[in-house]
């Protein structure tokens, strides 16, 4: 086998090597052309913490602001505009009806998930657009033509789920039709 030149100087004079001890002085020479250790400087630090937690907390503030409903609360009766006042009648019978309606349909659509989902979007775009109308009636503007528009929104709810739940009647007497019975 052929070795090499190097290799069979080390092998030779193995013991020549490992008598050689380095000097005591030589790592802390070493040490001291190593970096200084890094001192954390906490000032800026913790300016970043605060600015990250100033913007989460506006961010939260912000969006619940934005997701709040502007609710007009009734004085009492007699303070209140012939409008104003029909809109609380509207806004408690058609509340009462589409909960109601939403019972029966997810009492009907049981574990579709599918359907809850679905009206459950279908409720929420609504509901935003409603907001507005809330804004709008806040900012006294037309008051009469928003009004119409916010008793429109309850009754188009209403009619939603009145067709959903007329769909759902039907197709589970038809599943019950094509089922035969069993004694």
């Amino acid at each position: 086998m052929k070795t090499n030149p190097l290799e069979k100087f080390v092998c030779d004079n193995k013991e020549d090597f490992d008598l050689l001890e380095p000097s005591a002085g030589l790592w802390e020479g070493i040490a001291e052309r190593l970096p200084s250790k890094r001192r954390l400087i906490w000032q800026p630090l913790l300016l970043k913490a605060m600015a990250v937690a100033a913007i989460f907390i506006a961010g939260y503030f912000f969006s619940f602001l934005i997701n709040q409903e502007i609710e007009i609360q009734p004085q009492t009766s007699s303070t209140l505009s012939p409008e104003l006042q029909e809109l609380f009648e509207a806004k408690a019978f058609y509340n009462l009806q589409i909960q109601e309606r939403k019972d029966q349909v997810f009492h009907l659509a049981g574990n579709n998930a599918m359907i809850k989902n679905e009206i459950s979007n279908e409720f929420n775009a609504m509901d935003k657009a409603f907001a507005e109308l809330q804004l709008d009636l806040a900012d006294q503007v037309a008051n009469e033509i928003v009004i119409e528009a916010m008793i429109q929104h309850y009754r188009l709810k209403l009619e939603l789920l009145e067709d959903i739940l007329q769909q759902l009647q039907a197709a589970d007497f038809e599943k019950e039709k094509e089922e035969p019975y069993v004694l």
